[in-house]
């Protein structure tokens, strides 16, 4: 896949060209079907994902009250952020719910570059830690309306 046609998210949009080279050499444009598991909780964090068109719901099971959908993601998001912690294992269940044609990166192959190309390496941390705080926000402020409505039950 050429940087051309790499579908990146807003924020990894800002890499510059030479960047988007690199990660393209990394990328590998995938399609899951409507109903198909992109990947399992607790199997190993190995790859994630630019999404380029569909959507792919979040899960996890609850004791007590079954599956339980946590987030829907959509063309332009990032899926996968399991391989940056310590334990390298996804804690959720992603599941495509439509049609998703998709980039997929491995991130194994990403850090050694990473590491051995520290100027690419900083500007996918940025680009990327943009994304996760972008995310962050938005889950805090779901959270913060579901609490916020909490009272008026």
């Amino acid at each position: 896949m050429n940087a051309d046609e790499a579908p990146l998210p807003p924020a990894l949009g800002h890499l510059g060209h030479g960047h988007r080279l690199r990660l393209a050499e990394l990328s590998t444009p995938v399609r899951f079907a409507a109903g198909e598991f992109v990947f399992r909780e607790n199997e190993p964090a190995t790859r994630c994902w630019l999404l380029g068109t569909g959507s792919v719901v979040l899960t996890t099971l609850i004791p007590g009250r079954g599956t339980v959908a946590l987030e829907t993601l959509h063309g332009g998001d990032v899926l996968g952020w399991s391989w940056l912690g310590t334990r390298q294992l996804w804690q959720f269940d992603a599941q495509a719910t439509t049609t998703t044609d998709a980039t997929e990166v491995d991130v194994a192959a990403l850090e050694q570059m990473a590491l051995s190309q520290p100027d690419f390496g900083y500007a996918v941390t940025r680009a990327l830690s943009g994304v996760l705080i972008a995310r962050l926000q938005s889950t805090r402020a779901r959270l913060l309306d579901l609490y916020a409505n909490r009272g008026e039950r």
